[in-house]
């Protein structure tokens, strides 16, 4: 998958979830099979401009925003940082066990 599948993919997956849409859901809106959404989502396939412009609205967004890296990239910093903070809580939770 190449950076921009997988820009594309990253972000319609984000924008699915902010509106707690299943991969049927988003399909259903959108005119499309959930298998092909899945795809898409997956970086096995890249949609035609219509089914793409289909896609955007069922999300509300614009067509241009489902290939923002700036999203892309936060989302990646997004889950880094929320993983640093898990291992982070884990570490004081191990400590505060001890002294118990």
């Amino acid at each position: 998958m190449d950076k921009i599948q997988s820009c594309l993919a990253s972000n319609m997956k984000r924008y699915r979830k902010q509106l707690n849409f299943s991969q049927e859901k988003l399909a259903e809106e959108a005119k499309a099979s959930a298998n092909y959404i899945a795809m898409i989502e997956n970086g096995r396939y890249f949609p035609s401009l219509p089914m793409l412009r289909q896609i955007a609205t069922a999300l509300n967004v614009d067509p241009l925003d489902l290939f923002d890296k700036g999203g892309f990239e936060f989302q990646n910093l997004e889950n880094l940082r929320s993983e640093v903070i898990e291992s982070v809580l884990q570490s004081v939770n191990a400590v505060f066990d001890k002294v118990e």
